[in-house]
């Protein structure tokens, strides 16, 4: 794998995310790709929340609540507890090892590309835009 194309450290990573770009990033969810993007944003934005900021030890009181703050500011996401964990697990990484080196010691079945945009159509566009049911039925 060219790690050229991985960014060697976390502000870089929000960096590139911000920018449009793709990121090389690690699969956390393997249900689908709403769950993962999910869980991609989340990583994202607790890493943003954390740049510069020394990490708690993973087995001290402060790792139990590291990211509290982050998780409430996107709390509208919905995520459920294992989304969270999973991005609370990304983003330690990303900050802790960086992006490139978190990159090279995951298996490569998980290795994925991710951005902060995917496909999806705006319905305003469509030829035929569907309608809501009326009463008088019509499926």
């Amino acid at each position: 794998m060219d790690t050229e194309r991985v960014a060697v450290d976390a502000r870089e990573q929000v960096r590139r995310w911000d920018a449009g770009d793709s990121i090389w990033t690690t699969e956390m969810g393997g249900i689908g790709p709403g769950y993962e993007q999910a869980i991609q944003v989340a990583a994202i934005e607790l890493t943003r929340d954390n740049l510069g900021r020394p990490l708690p030890e993973p087995e001290s009181k402060e790792a139990k609540t590291w990211g509290d703050d982050t998780l409430r500011r996107v709390e509208s996401m919905g995520l459920s507890g294992a989304q969270w964990g999973a991005a609370r697990q990304l983003a330690y990484r990303w900050l802790r090892d960086g992006p490139a080196a978190t990159h090279n010691q995951t298996p490569e079945d998980r290795r994925i590309l991710a951005s902060n945009t995917w496909p999806h159509l705006n319905p305003q566009r469509a030829e035929t835009p569907v309608q809501p049911e009326t009463a008088e039925g019509g499926h």
